[in-house]
C-alpha cells in the first residue's frame, strides 16, 4: 500500500506483502478490530456504508492469509448516533471483545464521547470524522485518536473560498448543533473576518430536524449573497434545501462533504439542482482509485452511497500497513507508534495518508473535489 504500489484491478489494494511474514499463521493471534458505528439513527446513512465496505474488505484480506498471517476478526456496536452510547460501546469494544483497534465513530459527537475511554484504555481510534476538535493536541485523547479523512479546517475552508470565489461577498451559515457544526460555524466566521466577509446572520437546527423554514427565513432576511450549509445529516440538509425554495431564499447553497450522498439528492428533488458542495470523492464520476473501490462494493452486492465507504476504509488500511510492520502480538500502544509513523501511503481516496506524531490529521485537501447536482447527480466542477 505505499505509494507506488499498484491497486490490483477491480479489487482490493495489493495485500499480497500483508500474507507472508515470519509469524507462522498457525501460530499467529487474530487481529481484534471493532467498529464503532452508527447504524441506526440519523447518522446512519454513514454508519451503515462504513460497516459494510470494511466488513468487504476484510473478507477479501482473510482469503489472502490475513495479515502477516493472523486473520482480522471484527466486532461491531451500533451507537444509534447517541454520544452517551458511543462511549458505552467503546468500553464494550476494548473490555468485553478486546479490540486491538477501533474504526469509529460516524459522528463527530459521538467520537469525542468515545476518545477519552479509547485513550485511557490505549487502544487507537481511527476517526471517519471532519470535526476539527476530534484531533484537537491540547486534547489528553489526542495520543490515540487518527483522522481518516481532512480535517475540517482545511475542507471549511475550501468551501468558504469557492463560495467566494464565485461571488459572494456577504454569506449566510446553516449549521447542526452538534461538535461538527458548531465548530465549522465558528471556523467560517474566522475566516469571514480574517478576508472582510460580513456573516450576514447565522442559524441552526438539531441533527434530527425536518422542519427548518422559520430558519430559512431568518436567513433570508438578512439578505447574504449565499449561504453555507454546515450539515452533514442528509435529512436535515434537504429539508434546508427545500425550505430555501419555499420561502424565496434564492442564492446559491453551498453544503460540506457530509451531504455529498445519494440519499441527499433524494430528499431534497428539484430543489437539490444547483446545490454545489465540497466532497471527499464523488461516485458519479469517480476517481480512477475510487472506481476500484466501487468495483469491490459492486462485486459483494453493495451499492456505493458517499464518502463513508471511502473514509471507513482507509481506517481500515491505515490498521493494515501498521499492523504489517509488527512482530508479535499487536498492542494498542504498539499500533499507535506504528500509525504515526506511516506517510506515503495510497488508500481509494485521493491523495495520500500521512500522519506523524504532532498530525494525526491524515489527508491534505488534494483528496477533495467540487460538485454541482445536476440531473439527481453530482457533477465535477472545474
Amino acid at each position: 500500500m505505499k505509494s507506488g504500489r499498484k491497486l490490483l484491478a477491480g479489487a482490493l489494494l495489493a495485500m499480497m506483502p500483508f500474507a507472508t511474514s515470519p509469524v507462522a499463521a498457525a501460530d499467529a493471534k487474530p487481529l481484534k478490530i471493532g467498529l464503532l458505528l452508527s447504524l441506526s439513527g440519523p447518522a446512519a446513512s454513514f454508519g451503515i456504508p462504513e460497516r459494510d465496505a470494511v466488513e468487504l474488505l476484510v473478507s477479501d484480506l482473510n482469503a489472502q492469509g490475513g495479515i502477516n498471517g493472523r486473520k482480522i476478526e471484527l466486532a461491531i456496536y451500533d451507537d444509534a448516533t447517541n454520544p452517551t452510547e458511543a462511549a458505552r460501546g467503546a468500553t464494550k469494544l476494548i473490555r468485553e471483545d478486546g479490540v486491538a483497534a477501533i474504526i469509529g465513530v460516524s459522528t463527530g459527537s459521538g467520537t469525542l464521547a468515545a476518545a477519552p475511554i479509547a485513550a485511557r484504555e490505549q487502544v487507537p481510534m481511527l476517526a471517519p470524522n471532519a470535526t476539527i476538535s476530534v484531533t484537537a493536541r491540547d486534547s489528553a485523547s489526542y495520543p490515540y485518536v487518527f483522522r481518516t479523512m481532512s480535517n475540517d479546517l482545511v475542507n471549511t475552508k475550501r468551501l468558504y473560498d469557492a463560495a467566494v470565489a464565485n461571488g459572494a461577498k456577504k454569506v449566510a451559515i446553516f449549521y447542526q448543533e452538534d461538535a461538527y457544526g458548531k465548530d465549522s460555524a465558528v471556523y467560517v466566521k474566522k475566516l469571514a473576518e480574517e478576508r472582510g466577509t460580513p456573516i450576514t446572520d447565522m442559524a441552526s437546527a438539531p441533527l434530527k430536524s425536518i422542519e427548518v423554514a422559520a430558519q430559512a427565513v431568518k436567513l433570508r432576511g438578512s439578505a447574504p449573497d449565499a449561504v453555507i450549509m454546515q450539515v452533514t445529516a442528509p435529512a436535515l440538509g434537504a429539508a434546508f434545501v427545500r425550505a430555501a425554495k419555499q420561502v424565496g431564499l434564492d442564492v446559491p447553497i453551498w453544503g460540506s462533504m457530509g451531504l455529498g450522498q445519494k440519499s441527499f439528492i433524494e430528499n431534497s428533488g428539484a430543489a437539490g439542482n444547483g446545490v454545489r458542495l465540497v466532497v471527499f470523492g464523488n461516485w458519479d464520476d469517480p476517481s480512477p482509485r475510487q472506481a476500484k473501490l466501487a468495483e469491490v462494493m459492486k462485486k459483494g452486492g453493495k451499492t456505493p452511497q458517499g464518502f463513508a465507504e471511502l473514509i471507513a476504509t482507509n481506517g481500515l488500511l491505515a490498521i493494515v500497513e501498521a499492523a504489517r510492520k509488527i512482530n508479535g502480538d499487536i498492542t494498542g500502544p504498539v499500533l499507535r507508534d506504528q500509525l504515526e509513523k506511516l506517510c506515503k501511503v495510497t488508500t481509494y481516496a485521493d491523495g495520500e495518508l500521512c500522519y506523524a506524531k504532532d498530525d494525526h490529521d491524515g489527508w491534505s485537501a488534494d483528496a477533495l473535489t467540487t460538485v454541482e447536482i445536476r440531473d439527481g447527480v453530482f457533477r465535477r466542477v472545474n
